[in-house]
């Protein structure tokens, strides 16, 4: 088999699409609620151990995280309810509570 027996497909064939190529009803916004749901239990031991004071640290890193996200999102010139609504700012901020 020789170079020229072989034929490549031309332009009008090719079918350019961005990933992900598979899709689904799952979005980002139900992933991240999922997320909150899944780190509920480990929340509400830390309450239960630590007392409400643990309550608070949650509260104000979840209000913090959202609120730079909304913050930074006006600074960078992006739609702040967008950002928001999906939730990963509230996950970040629900991690970095229970880390600390």
């Amino acid at each position: 088999m020789t170079t020229q027996d072989v034929k490549l497909p031309d332009g009008s064939k090719l079918i350019l699409s961005s990933s992900p190529h598979i899709s689904t009803p799952i979005n980002v916004r139900n992933i991240m609620l999922k997320v909150c749901l899944a780190l509920l239990p480990a929340s509400l031991a830390g309450i239960w151990f630590f007392g409400w004071r643990a309550l608070a640290v949650i509260a104000v890193t979840t209000v913090s995280c959202v609120l730079a996200e909304a913050i930074w999102c006006r600074f960078a010139g992006k739609p702040v309810k967008g950002t928001i609504a999906d939730c990963s700012a509230a996950v970040t901020g629900l991690l970095l509570a229970l880390n600390l």
